[in-house]
């Protein structure tokens, strides 16, 4: 297994994308991930796992934000690290 395989797994993905962007909305992670299912999945678990803060503001209709927990920065500040040497 190629070890740049690990930056296509969805929750590595998704947390990548989070780090570039500090904040965004479920639809803009729509764009990385085209499962909705997959998306929602990942995200939940990234969420239990309290890499993920989700930001509920209560308007029509409902917009959830999604943003990094400090640990969540750290994992992705790593995995970003891992980008760059690879890319290079």
């Amino acid at each position: 297994m190629k070890i740049s395989r690990i930056l296509e797994i969805p929750s590595v993905k998704i947390l990548l994308f989070i780090f570039d962007k500090q904040e965004v909305r479920y639809t803009d992670l729509t764009k990385i991930i085209t499962s909705r299912g997959t998306l929602s999945l990942n995200l939940k678990e990234l969420e239990k796992e309290e890499l993920v803060k989700r930001r509920v503001v209560t308007t029509k209709p409902i917009q959830s934000y999604y943003s990094l927990s400090e640990k969540g920065q750290e994992i992705a500040r790593r995995l970003s690290e891992i980008k760059d040497v690879l890319s290079s």
